[in-house]
């Protein structure tokens, strides 16, 4: 590939109708060729090709070779075609089709409902899907930010995380389409940022709540088993904000001088966070489970997703309960 300007390696000659006569070009390369057109870069074509960029650049040289002249160019930071490179497109859009992909374009896409109930999505599984994600641009993917009873019943996900009460473990023999798997438990508990609280006044008592804004929970199923949490509400005569969003819910405790409600783990996370103990200690810990579709068990997109869950929870291993 040349640079700024076009070059001809060893004194040779630009395009020669000849030369294009019998390019060795199959199915494959004209894929890799054109993605790399549409994309400008050699990077983003094999992302959404989904395949080793330095294969592809080895094959497009290749190509270059036999033909003696540069096809791409760098001009101001961008990837172009030379003159030759242009003859060679129009030249293959002839033999792939008008828009230079034909049948070699037709790729069957990967679909695939991911359904990662929070806290698990933000504060887990992000960082890894958000490198799957990066790595694969070739498929379709659909991501829940909850993964409920009702919707794997309804075999709406395909690969999940899902939390399940203690005494609803049976699920697992309710869904016989999927394969559960336990990763752990989580609990959850009250939190106050120390920045606004002094250690010798931290509230003790239903009451001392009522000073502080209260941030009520994203989901109010996972504190229905609470009584106590049913009497701070009963009795709580303050400010309140109901966010329907884990993420906001955690930077208003963080950082909005609230109480509110987080997963105990949160004080690994934010050395800010602090707990405070007793006000719901009679709430259930949840179980969190794995599942996926036994009929995708051999589908190699969703099992590399197993995989990068399963992998995401190891390693933070210590802030689940066994």
């Amino acid at each position: 590939m040349a640079t700024q300007h076009e070059t001809f390696p060893n004194g040779g000659v630009p395009y020669s109708s000849n030369i294009l006569d019998d390019l060795p070009v199959d199915d494959q390369l004209a894929v890799e060729f054109f993605a790399t057109v549409r994309c400008a870069s050699f990077k983003q074509a094999a992302r959404g090709l989904n395949i080793p960029v330095v294969g592809l650049r080895k094959r497009l040289e290749k190509l270059e070779e036999h033909i003696g002249t540069p096809l791409f160019v760098y001009k101001n930071n961008k990837l172009s075609l030379t003159r030759t490179g242009e003859r060679v497109s129009q030249s293959l859009c002839q033999l792939f089709g008008p828009d230079g992909l034909g049948n070699a374009g037709e790729r069957e896409l990967s679909r695939l409902s991911i359904a990662v109930t929070e806290p698990v999505l933000s504060d887990i599984v992000n960082r890894d899907l958000v490198a799957y994600v990066r790595d694969h641009a070739e498929m379709q993917l659909e991501i829940h930010s909850e993964c409920t009873a009702q919707m794997i019943s309804e075999c709406k996900v395909d690969v999940g995380i899902t939390f399940v009460s203690p005494g609803d473990d049976d699920i697992i023999d309710r869904h016989p389409a999927y394969k559960f798997e336990r990763l752990g438990r989580i609990g959850h508990e009250l939190f106050i940022s120390s920045r606004y609280s002094r250690s010798g006044a931290l509230p003790v008592k239903n009451l001392d709540l009522h000073d502080f804004m209260l941030v009520v929970p994203w989901d109010d199923e996972f504190l229905a088993s609470s009584i106590k949490w049913k009497s701070i509400m009963a009795q709580y005569n303050g400010g309140t904000t109901k966010v329907k969003n884990y993420s906001l819910s955690r930077a208003l405790v963080i950082g909005g001088a609230c109480i509110g409600v987080l997963p105990e783990y949160s004080q690994k996370m934010e050395r800010t966070l602090r707990p405070l103990p007793g006000f719901l200690d009679d709430l259930e810990d949840k179980h969190v489970y794995l599942v996926i579709k036994t009929k995708l068990l051999r589908n190699p997109q969703a099992l590399e997703i197993h995989k990068l869950f399963k992998k995401s929870f190891l390693d933070k291993n210590d802030w689940l309960s066994e």
